[in-house]
């Protein structure tokens, strides 16, 4: 499960600071497959509590991701349960349908899906990575508009003589999407998140469980794109089974990992870098972490959920410069196997998502202050089997 690139306040990168209406999204899949929503009812609010179909079709739910367009509209990929193919799926910027009719991104050529990503690249345009069963890496993405500039002629205000003026024009690509392009390498699984100054990340991990981390090498968003290449960040270890990263608001990109009943971390060295420290133990627990997830703290720093058993702890990253984060302390209980999601209301205090996987049903819980959380899990939805998280900052039609 993975969500949207978000800014240390929360919001999506193009609405923040501006945005005058914030409500998290839930997108989801039930045990039929059909994909739909949750729609959070207010700003802070409940949930509406009533699951709304996208589409008749029936979707894969270890694939959905959720993230936001350039201008802000709610984007979904989603991959088709009978064909494999990827669908991308957006909010309507005008009409009477919420949601536009899914997009078919075809099928990379190695065949279905085992893991996907979805983010924004430099130029504010949908990037999509998927890691098919024979290991392979695949890479598509939206084109982004070009400007050209043109003379036309125009009569100035008041007066009545014509003169000729250049100005900038937006040109649409010939293609709107690119073609699947295969990434050297061979991993498992896959999730992106963006360097401070907006080139793209990978992290993943391969089938003997060795995480490996490769970043875009060009900031300027008019150039082709390279990749550095596949980076071997084991430093030592072995056995991950889970590997996550995001960038804080000190700009300084944090990756941490899971191993039995640990937790390591590796952070950046410096704005913008491509280097990293070696892995540091970031906490150990009495017995195994199922899961961990990361999200934005409200004091701009980062925050870590990670369930043990049935107790799920919670810490955040100080933000004084020293690199310290608060102790983990239990935050909830939740019995059994879950799928957790951190994401900022609109005033900044998190939810914390969790999807039990015995009952099929999705809860929350909502920060009311840096260390405490309101004590009752909320349902959201029963009969899920899947879901993902963004920023919905554009009204209905």
């Amino acid at each position: 499960m993975q969500t949207d690139e978000i800014t240390s306040d929360g919001l999506p990168q193009e609405a923040a600071g501006a945005a005058a209406y914030f409500r998290i999204f839930v997108a989801a899949v039930n045990t039929s497959g059909t994909l739909g929503y949750f729609d959070q009812t207010s700003e802070n609010g409940p949930y509406s509590g009533s699951f709304t179909p996208l589409t008749g079709d029936a979707y894969v739910p270890a694939t959905l991701r959720a993230g936001t367009t350039t201008n802000g509209y709610v984007a979904l990929l989603a991959e088709d349960n009978a064909t494999g193919h990827l669908s991308f799926i957006r909010e309507e910027p005008e009409g009477t349908d919420r949601f536009e009719v899914p997009l078919d991104l075809g099928l990379p050529a190695a065949g279905p899906c085992k893991s996907t990503a979805m983010i924004r690249g430099i130029d504010g345009m949908i990037n999509v990575f998927a890691v098919c069963a024979d290991q392979t890496i695949w890479w598509k993405y939206a084109n982004s508009y070009s400007v050209r500039e043109e003379t036309i002629t125009t009569t100035p205000p008041g007066t009545e003589t014509p003169i000729e003026v250049t100005v900038p024009v937006r040109v649409p690509p010939d293609q709107a999407w690119s073609d699947w392009q295969q990434l050297p390498g061979a991993l498992v699984s896959l999730s992106a998140f963006h360097n401070a100054d907006g080139r793209i990340c990978l992290v993943g991990l391969n089938a003997s469980q060795v995480p490996y981390l490769n970043m875009q090498t060009s900031d300027h968003p008019q150039l082709p794109e390279h990749w550095a290449g596949w980076e071997n960040i084991s430093g030592g270890l072995t056995g991950f089974e889970q590997i996550t990263a995001a960038i804080s608001g000190n700009a300084i990109a944090h990756i941490f990992a899971r191993i039995g009943s640990k937790i390591y971390q590796r952070v950046q060295t410096e704005v913008d870098g491509s280097e990293f420290t070696d892995w540091v133990l970031f906490s150990s627990f009495p017995d195994t972490v199922s899961t961990l997830t990361l999200g934005p703290a409200r004091n701009t720093g980062l925050y870590l959920a990670a369930q043990v058993g049935s107790a799920i702890y919670g810490c955040n990253e100080i933000m004084d410069g020293s690199g310290s984060w608060t102790q983990p302390a239990i935050i909830a209980h939740m019995d059994g196997n879950c799928t957790l999601s951190l994401w900022p209301n609109a005033d900044g205090q998190l939810s914390l998502f969790a999807l039990q996987s015995a009952s099929s049903t999705l809860f929350c819980i909502t920060q009311l202050v840096s260390d405490r959380w309101s004590a009752t899990w909320q349902p959201i939805g029963a009969a899920l089997t899947g879901f993902a998280l963004t920023s919905d900052v554009t009204p209905n039609p």
